[in-house]
């Protein structure tokens, strides 16, 4: 009868306990690193966010004026944007807008690039829709699109309101916001002072609307 080697089957017998030991350590190890890796990863991203241009999720605002002198058929009208944001904007475009009738439209064109702080003049063009203004090739005026109304809202002021999308450094496209512009036909000039306050007292005057048409119902 063979003599068993007590000895040898039992330092087999630890070297295959301590390898699995070792194996879960370096398993467990391993995953600590790797989830140690992953947070660092999130607040990396995070932290990047917050310091590359400032806080991307803050909507850059915009300021429009108006220069030039009476009457509105004169051709040295211009519109002046400034970025009063703290990042700079590429391909800024203002939104085309029609006369209330709906014969004339101004659209404006793209901004390539504009600086953080910086006023740029924007490029526009008054644009007939009449077929008979186009075909006869009629150069449209600032004063056409402003008395193109139905009188609905008075005859003097007439406000119209122009949305702006830029693109961000990530070249996302963003919402820059609303402007607005006044028709003084009164005067024959352009204006933008006191919009923020026309678009209060539009906004106070819409929920009156809503809520009467609610009460009504």
């Amino acid at each position: 009868m063979a003599k068993v080697d007590y000895w040898g089957i039992g330092l087999m017998l630890i070297g295959v306990a301590l390898a699995l030991w070792v194996g879960k350590l370096v398993g467990a190890i391993c995953g600590i690193v790797g989830l140690a890796l992953i947070v660092w990863g999130e607040v990396f991203k995070q932290k990047r966010k917050e310091h590359s241009g400032g806080a991307k999720d803050d909507q850059i605002k915009f300021v429009m004026e108006v220069a030039g002198t009476p009457p509105l058929s004169s051709t040295d009208w211009k519109f002046l944007l400034t970025n009063c944001g703290a990042r700079a904007v590429r391909y800024a475009q203002l939104s085309t807008i029609r006369s209330e009738i709906g014969a004339y439209e101004i659209c404006f064109k793209e901004i390539p690039f504009l600086q953080a702080g910086n006023k740029v003049t924007v490029d526009y063009e008054v644009i007939p829709r009449r077929e008979d203004d186009r075909d006869n090739m009629r150069r449209a005026t600032l004063l056409d699109f402003g008395k193109d109304h139905a009188g609905e809202r008075g005859h003097t002021y007439l406000w119209y309101d122009i949305s702006i999308q830029y693109r961000d450094a990530d070249d996302s496209i963003r919402d820059g916001g609303v402007v607005s512009v006044c028709f003084d036909l009164a005067k024959q000039i352009l204006k933008t002072e006191g919009a923020d306050y026309w678009r209060k007292n539009r906004a106070i005057w819409q929920a009156g609307l809503t809520s009467r048409g609610s009460s009504g119902s």
